[in-house]
C-alpha cells in the first residue's frame, strides 16, 4: 500500500453524490471518486493488482480528455457519447475514446459497489475473502479472461476478517460502526451513478464498444 496516501471514504462519499447530477454523469467528480477507489483497492494488498493498474490507466485517459481543447465536450458522460458518436469513437489518434474507456470502469463500479455492499452488511468476524470473490464473480469477472478470474479467486484467500478491513478502511474516523454507515452510504452513491450511467449506454447503445 502507498503510505503516502489513505484511503478517505468521506472524499469517496462526497465525489459520487456530486457525480450525479440529475440526470446527468459529471466525469471530473467520478474520476475524483475512482482515484479513492484505487485507495480503497490498496488496502487489499497485491490482490486486486491488475484491476488497479487498469483503473489507473483509465482513468489517465479521462483526465487527458478532460484537460484538452475539448474537454467541454466531456463534463458529462451523455455529452461525451454525443460528441464522440458521429466520429466513429475515432476522437485521438493515441488514446482510445472516452466512451470505451469508461465503459470499462463503469463495469468495475459494479464490483466496487457491490463489495462495499456487503461489506457494511457483514459481521467483523465474516471473511472479506468471501465478500471479495463473490462480488467479484457476480460483476466484473465476466469481462475478464480466465486466467485473470483464476489469479483474483486464489488472491482473495489472503484477506483477513470484515473488522480487519474495515478498521483500515476508517483509520481516520471514531469506529467501525461509522465505517459501516459511511460504506453503506457509498454503495447506494456508487449505485445510483451506476444505473445512471448504465441508461445512457444503453439509450446510445454502446454496451458492446469494443
Amino acid at each position: 500500500m502507498n503510505e503516502t496516501v489513505k484511503f478517505n471514504p468521506k472524499e469517496l462519499l462526497d465525489a459520487f453524490k456530486k457525480a450525479k447530477g440529475g440526470e446527468e454523469v459529471v466525469i471530473d467528480e467520478y474520476v475524483r471518486g475512482y482515484v479513492q477507489l484505487t485507495h480503497f483497492f490498496d488496502l487489499l494488498g497485491t490482490v486486486f493488482g491488475y484491476i488497479n493498474s487498469d483503473i489507473n490507466e483509465k482513468v489517465a485517459i479521462l483526465q487527458y480528455y478532460r484537460s484538452g481543447e475539448i474537454s467541454e465536450f466531456y463534463r458529462t458522460v451523455k455529452s461525451m457519447m454525443e460528441y464522440e458518436i458521429p466520429k466513429d469513437f475515432s476522437v485521438s489518434a493515441e488514446h482510445p475514446s472516452g466512451s470505451r474507456t469508461l465503459l470499462r470502469l463503469h463495469r468495475a463500479l459494479a464490483f466496487a459497489g457491490l463489495f462495499m455492499k456487503r461489506l457494511a452488511e457483514a459481521g467483523l468476524e465474516d471473511k472479506s475473502s468471501t465478500i471479495a470473490y463473490d462480488s467479484y464473480h457476480e460483476t466484473l469477472a465476466q469481462f475478464h479472461p480466465w486466467l485473470i478470474r483464476k489469479g483474483v479467486g486464489v488472491a482473495t484467500y489472503t484477506l483477513g476478517t470484515c473488522g480487519n478491513l474495515l478498521e483500515k478502511c476508517g483509520s481516520d474516523l471514531h469506529n467501525v460502526e461509522e465505517t459501516k454507515e459511511i460504506l453503506a452510504e457509498v454503495a447506494l452513491a456508487m449505485d445510483e451513478v451506476y444505473k445512471q450511467t448504465e441508461s445512457l449506454y444503453t439509450q446510445f447503445d454502446l454496451h458492446g464498444l469494443p
